[in-house]
């Protein structure tokens, strides 16, 4: 029976297959031992090539040992290990009379694997290498930090294993590498600080790193050893060598040693919270056979490392937080109690930038954009806030290709490639940014640049320079990441500017309502005092002159009245009360003339056209409507085209009241329209014949129809400008 497997193990190997090879069932293993491998009854089921020449006599396939086979330490041991239930991995030093061997055993899928490597004549006991990486785990973790602790951990590797080369590299947010350590012999050129490519290691060799933590290479260019046959009985498939000591290397990975000059490699990886963080990385120039004793030990002190720099990880990230808590405090001091947080930010914003290690920063609320640092222009913020509201439903934001993930901003972003924002108040568009430019580098060579490395089959790109361009072209377009830690930070720093931005609304929210509560109750008394004064005027003095003050008095107190009544009606509205209406039978004709004659008497300059229908009486707040219509004769005075007359219009069909207060002007944008009826709103201000306008007019009138339960509705065609009021009559 055909097995599926083999086609797909057998495939050519080249860079463009690489991340799909299946390197944990090579076929096939090392030449510095020999291999064998047993059913749970104690068949032999695999036997690499090699086996009969380094081990003497062994049974045939779906044969058990004998006693001519091995000697009686050896088969001792595996008939132990086919007994362990668990399949732990155990190593024991055997000697054949072909020599002596480090026997290593494990279970994978079912059978047992029996590993037999060459032991060299001088190795030493494995008691006196665990006694030196005893020795080196005291002098390691005395070092204060990450960088410190693996360079001392590759010199200890180094003199206990005696390779010509010791390297710690450390994987970083896109699975790229550095070189952050390195101990060398002094010819080599040194590699410190070079990046590679995450292609450079595809993701089954980081599985197989994770779950096999050590790795010997004795002999870069020694041919391998076939398993003969390459099968599991139990699963149909080839022999998984995942956990296996002699497993072959793959073609790719041989030649990119080959290339640099390297004979033979050990790694050991640093494993946190099972993710791949780093591995060390040994290299020798000639063949070098490192005796399993060393490597257990050098895997103990691979594995404390690991420990290490997990402690001084989580160190650094208390740290990092400890240190953003206290920016974060001051930020957070640096807007309280401050009307306007966007120009408070910016004024000082020097640790706000600093707070997440950004180039730049920006901070908007109602378009109200400031930019600092290395930062797209106002308008390319604008852009970004526009495609966040649009694409983005969360509160936090973050990406280090914004040119991949947002291609429509890449021309006002400019060099910006990196982007975390943060939304802290959604109805107001409040956001926070922080910006980072490219990370692309230029490449720190503590050698001869001028170099040259010899190329096999597969290309230059299997060189470090090679593989250094690589890496360089893969981060063009993008940024330093965003952190972990950093996402944490800006989601508390988001929650404190939310609860500033909230609490300073609250604080002119409630400086407003003491305004105008405080408007209608001390100006009422004197306004009806002036009013009767000016009565009494009249009365008393009976001449042109003083007849036409006591009007002018009393036009303008009644107007002054009628806006303390705006003011304590926006005071109502802000609290949630409401307005109060009172119906009562009302001759609407009577009342539009009187405002209209009022507004003459008051503006001669501005002409107003009245057509007011008899319309009978009808129940209305006669107060509230005189309020809507002279609010709209208002609007057109100080919006309407100078010199073109205001017309006011008033007639019932049936039961609808329609009041149309129509002016000459441009056409009011969409934009103006959607927020026209909207309180304290920004396109009230910059109007010079309305300087001191807050937009409270058109809101009220809004409120006040509503509350007759009518319709207010704004229309621009050829250049006039109408509001019309529609109210229904009620049944008498």
């Amino acid at each position: 029976m055909s097995n599926p497997y083999h086609a797909v193990r057998r495939r050519p190997v080249d860079l463009s297959n690489c991340d799909q090879e299946p390197i944990h069932i090579p076929g096939s293993i090392q030449n510095h031992g020999a291999l064998l491998c047993f059913s749970p009854e104690g068949q032999l089921v695999t036997r690499s090539a090699n086996a009969a020449g380094l081990l003497g006599s062994l049974p045939e396939v779906g044969q058990p040992l004998g006693e001519e086979h091995l000697n009686a330490a050896a088969r001792a041991v595996i008939q132990t290990a086919l007994e362990d239930r668990h399949g732990y991995v155990d190593s024991r030093m055997i000697s054949l009379d072909s020599g002596a061997f480090d026997l290593v055993t494990h279970k994978s899928e079912g059978v047992l694997i029996a590993e037999f490597e060459q032991r060299p004549s001088d190795a030493l006991s494995l008691e006196g290498f665990a006694l030196a990486a005893h020795q080196a785990i005291q002098r390691i973790q005395r070092q204060p930090g990450v960088e410190d602790l693996l360079t001392l951990a590759v010199d200890e590797i180094a003199r206990i294993t005696g390779f010509d080369r010791v390297m710690a590299y450390r994987f970083l947010h896109d699975d790229s590498g550095e070189v952050v350590a390195e101990h060398k012999r002094e010819d080599l050129e040194p590699f410190l600080g070079q990046r590679y490519p995450a292609s450079d290691i595809p993701a089954q060799a980081r599985r197989l790193y994770v779950i096999n933590p050590i790795r010997l290479i004795a002999d870069v260019g020694a041919p391998t050893v076939a398993l003969e046959p390459d099968h599991n009985p139990l699963t149909g498939g080839p022999l998984d060598l995942s956990h296996s000591m002699l497993r072959s290397v793959s073609p790719v990975h041989i030649e990119y040693l080959s290339n640099m000059g390297v004979r033979a490699s050990m790694s050991l990886s640093i494993v946190i919270g099972e993710r791949l963080w780093g591995l060390i990385a040994c290299h020798h120039m000639t063949a070098h056979l490192v005796p399993h004793a060393v490597r257990m030990s050098c895997q103990l002190l691979s594995q404390f490392v690991s420990a290490l720099v997990e402690r001084n990880l989580n160190g650094e990230r208390a740290r990092a937080l400890e240190y953003s808590a206290d920016l974060r405090r001051q930020i957070v001091a640096q807007v309280t109690d401050r009307e306007d947080i966007v120009l408070a930010l910016a004024a000082d914003h020097d640790g706000f930038v600093r707070l997440m290690n950004a180039h730049g920063g920006a901070i908007s609320m109602e378009r109200k954009t400031q930019v600092f640092g290395k930062a797209p222009s106002r308008e390319g913020v604008n852009a970004l806030i526009n495609w966040l509201n649009e694409n983005e439903p969360g509160d936090i934001f973050s990406t280090s290709a914004l040119g991949a993930d947002a291609p429509a901003l890449k021309a006002v972003m400019g060099d910006i490639c990196g982007v975390l924002a943060v939304r802290f108040y959604r109805e107001q568009d409040g956001y926070a940014f922080w910006f980072r430019t490219e990370q692309v580098e230029d490449v720190r060579w503590g050698g001869n640049p001028e170099k040259k490395y010899s190329i096999g089959p597969l290309g230059p790109r299997l060189t470090p320079r090679g593989s250094f361009a690589v890496w360089k072209e893969t981060v063009r377009g993008k940024s330093l990441p965003w952190e972990k830690t950093e996402a944490e930070i800006a989601s508390q720093l988001r929650l404190d500017l939310q609860e500033v931005a909230l609490s300073n609304e609250n604080m002119v929210k409630r400086a407003r309502e003491t305004l105008l509560a405080t408007l209608g109750h001390d100006l009422r008394d004197p306004l009806q005092a002036i009013m009767m004064a000016a009565r009494m005027i009249e009365v008393r003095e009976h001449s042109p002159s003083s007849s036409n003050l006591s009007k002018r008095i009393s036009s303008s107190s009644s107007r002054m009245h009628r806006l303390i009544f705006q003011v304590l009606d926006i005071s109502r509205l802000q609290s949630g009360m409401g307005l109060d209406i009172q119906r009562r039978p009302l001759d609407v004709r009577k009342m539009v003339t009187e405002i209209v004659n009022e507004a003459r008497m008051a503006y001669p300059d501005n002409e107003i056209i009245l057509e007011a229908e008899d319309c009978g009486e009808i129940e209305l707040d006669g107060d509230r409507i005189s309020q809507v219509v002279s609010n709209l004769l208002s609007n057109t005075r100080h919006h309407g085209e100078i010199g073109k007359p205001s017309t006011l219009i008033v007639f019932r069909r049936e039961d609808v009241l329609t009041i149309s207060v129509s002016n000459h002007g441009p056409a009011i944008p969409a934009a103006v329209r959607e927020n026209m009826f909207k309180p304290y709103k920004k396109e009230s201000m910059g109007n010079q014949r309305n300087a001191r306008g807050l937009g409270l007019g058109l809101y009220i009138v809004s409120e006040i129809v509503s509350g007759h339960g009518g319709k207010i509705a704004v229309n621009c065609d050829h250049h006039i400008i109408t509001f019309t009021v529609t109210l229904p009559i009620l049944p008498g």
